[in-house]
């Protein structure tokens, strides 16, 4: 199936740098360790980019190695076998039962004996369940299940039906323990606060890690010297005076980054690729004009933009007239100093009932945080939405967002004045009586 941590098909698994990602992986080796004192599911979620496979790689690997490892799935939009609901439970089933012959045997025998079991409704709980039945598991015997990307499995509700059918496993009292990776998809978070599993489910949040800033800073850091240090670019870089780069342009780095790592790696495989001089393509990802730097038709951060278009292009809303309006308000607003730009005064500026924008914006989670103010989690994405080669049909203009963004607010200002805009802006300029006025908005 290729969906096990240790799969052919996920080869190479994707790794970390030594020593990055402590804090979470510690936090999550805790929970581990609680056993049946502590919660039956974990959810660890985060944005796209933060890293969050790596995160159930490196558990996966390591409770492998100490025999704690039952099972692990790991989704793949992408890849049809490992993109639906039906493959999930069936191979964790046979994982479990490789683990110990006594469960191989009776897996054997289930399937013998019902061989449509996991076509059922509840069927492959029944399966899972049933490895267990009749046995007493001792102490040491594998109990981690491990899936990543539930969020990249087709369809929402397969994903609840899934986290329904995990939680009727802990409340049948089966010795599992699951690890749940994903985005915080709105309909996700809304599963994890449904009674049935509020209380047998904890979360940890991936979302402003300081620590991962120091850790990207790490990564960039070792991964930039290597390249200096290395043959392949030698003939460029043994003329570059160190240090290479500068702290201001690690610095300008990490800041891009906001603390997620697929923005660093993109970085480190566009200025590490042979045949180009590393300073010419650092300096295209800063936006230095170099005349004497090479010329380049690659696109640096194309293996980020494919993962913004293929958000942007999954969000249900993403054709509404409004959405990249409302994109340009969390992107542009603290430029004009409003920093604090908050959901109900854009719906009030573009006169939509209440819980509109969180609901046209409701499938960008992973890249939009609506906790006390609207903001961009990377400032990777704010860059691709200006870019219009980018970001194509989502691309949001700042002069045209500007000229956009004047009318909402003078509209709403004449309104609450109580002149119609109706016959349009410069008609409302005038009062009844024909005299000009004038009224200062700040957006």
């Amino acid at each position: 199936m290729g969906a096990a941590y240790d799969s052919q098909e996920r080869h190479p698994a994707p790794r970390c740098l030594p020593g990055t990602r402590r804090e979470v992986l510690e936090e999550i080796e805790t929970w581990v360790k609680a056993g049946s004192q502590g919660t039956s599911i974990l959810w660890v979620h985060g944005p796209a980019g933060a890293g969050k496979s790596v995160i159930a790689q490196i558990v996966a690997e390591t409770c492998a190695r100490r025999g704690e490892l039952a099972a692990s799935f790991f989704f793949a939009c992408t890849v049809a076998s490992r993109n639906a609901l039906k493959y999930l439970f069936p191979t964790i089933a046979a994982q479990i039962a490789m683990s110990v012959p006594e469960k191989r045997q009776r897996l054997d025998s289930i399937l013998k004996n019902d061989p449509w079991i996991a076509d059922r409704a509840l069927g492959s709980v029944d399966l899972v369940a049933s490895l267990f039945q009749q046995s007493s598991a001792p102490e040491s015997s594998p109990f981690l299940v491990v899936i990543d990307g539930l969020d990249e499995c087709q369809g929402h509700n397969h994903q609840r039906h899934a986290l329904e059918q995990v939680s009727h496993m802990v409340n049948t009292h089966l010795p599992l323990r699951f690890l749940i990776v994903s985005r915080p998809e709105a309909h996700l978070c809304e599963e994890f606060d449904e009674p049935h599993l509020i209380d047998i489910a904890e979360t940890l949040s991936l979302y402003g890690d300081l620590k991962a800033r120091d850790d990207v800073s790490m990564y960039l850091k070792i991964e930039l010297s290597r390249i200096y240090s290395s043959k392949r670019h030698r003939d460029v870089m043994q003329f570059v005076p160190r240090p290479w780069p500068s702290e201001s342009v690690l610095d300008t780095l990490v800041c891009k980054s906001g603390g997620y790592f697929i923005y660093a790696s993109t970085i480190i495989k566009f200025v590490d690729e042979e045949n180009f001089s590393p300073i010419g393509r650092l300096a295209q990802i800063l936006n230095i004009s170099n005349p004497a730097v090479l010329p380049s038709d690659s696109t640096p951060f194309a293996e980020l933009d494919k993962l913004y278009l293929q958000i942007l292009s999954s969000c249900p809303t993403s054709k509404h007239p409004l959405f990249t309006r409302i994109l340009g308000y969390v992107l542009f607003a603290p430029d004009y100093g409003h920093s604090d730009m908050h959901v109900e005064n854009i719906e009030a500026l573009l006169r939509l009932p209440r819980g509109q924008v969180k609901l046209i914006l409701r499938g960008l989670r992973s890249l939009v945080s609506f906790e006390y103010r609207m903001s961009l989690h990377h400032a990777s994405f704010g860059d691709f939405l200006q870019d219009r080669e980018r970001s194509k049909d989502y691309h949001v203009d700042s002069e045209e967002w500007t000229y956009t963004a004047f009318c909402d607010a003078f509209s709403f200002g004449c309104n609450m004045l109580g002149f119609s805009t109706d016959a349009g802006i410069e008609s409302a300029a005038r009062d009844p009586k024909g005299l000009s006025i004038t009224i200062t908005f700040s957006l």
